[in-house]
């Protein structure tokens, strides 16, 4: 393929976490109608591993590979498109929620299963979800086959949300003192509206609220208004149809994913 014919992105390899620039093919993932390319790397550093790229070039996420292959496009075809019902089921209620929290605080989490296919179509419909809100931090996903993980030293994964597909568990919980309480409701909320395709529509324009909520908290603080009771106590007279919840989580997101600008 043609040097015109590619695009130059940058990855971290999961293996031995050294960055490279990659050039993957344009074409191909412009015109993917999934929205999310499965691409091979054979990368410099002698790993090879898989990347989860949408139409903006993002990185969503990392799956290792067990043996080596060329840089190629694979089929996606058979990548199932799940209702929001159908992604919390094959989760579990509480497991996508820590997994909510995580994607959206910018926590790297692993996602662990036997099924490869199940486990490719469930993470894609699962990042399909946060849409392009999450663009900076979507290659915080991982996804691993079950006696790989199992064959990893567990204290590497320490730091990071575990969850075991195959069971719908927890296996490493970085949140544990938080109860996801804020999750859950809007979660409830989503899947309480009767029209099964609504749902995801309900979803995403929720996770688009609290995103844009959390810009108007770091204007505030921009502007020298560093109180959060104060800041909710503003945005409220001017939308008395926000909600806690959203504002709570907004507050959340803005701490975790932009840490730096708040000292």
């Amino acid at each position: 393929m043609a040097e015109e014919d590619k695009r130059a992105i940058n990855v971290q390899c999961p293996v031995c976490n050294v960055k490279q620039e990659v050039g993957v093919p344009t074409r191909i993932i412009k015109e993917n109608v999934k929205g999310v390319s499965t691409i091979a790397i054979n990368a410099q550093c002698g790993h090879s591993f898989h990347i989860f790229v949408d139409k903006n070039f993002a990185i969503r996420g990392y799956q290792r590979s067990d043996f080596d292959v060329t840089t190629t496009a694979v089929d996606t075809t058979q990548i199932q498109n799940y209702s929001l019902p159908g992604i919390v089921k094959m989760f579990g209620e509480e497991p996508f929620a820590y997994a909510m929290r995580a994607i959206l605080l910018n926590q790297k989490a692993i996602l662990v299963g036997s099924d490869q296919q199940i486990l490719k179509s469930l993470f894609i419909n699962f990042i399909s979800l946060f849409e392009q809100e999450l663009a900076d931090s979507a290659d915080a996903i991982e996804i691993m086959s079950k006696d790989e993980y199992e064959h990893q030293n567990p204290l590497q994964y320490q730091p990071n949300l575990v969850i075991d597909l195959d069971f719908s568990v927890v296996k490493n919980n970085p949140f544990r003192d938080e109860k996801v309480k804020i999750e859950r409701e809007i979660l409830k909320e989503c899947m309480g509206i009767r029209n099964i395709e609504q749902q995801k529509t309900d979803f995403k324009k929720k996770i688009s609220s609290i995103f844009l909520y959390t810009n108007l908290i770091l204007n505030f603080i921009y502007q020298g208004l560093d109180n959060f009771k104060d800041i909710k106590k503003t945005m409220k007279q001017k939308d008395k149809n926000i909600s806690q919840n959203e504002l709570d989580l907004a507050w959340s997101i803005a701490n975790a994913r932009y840490r730096k600008l708040l000292k």
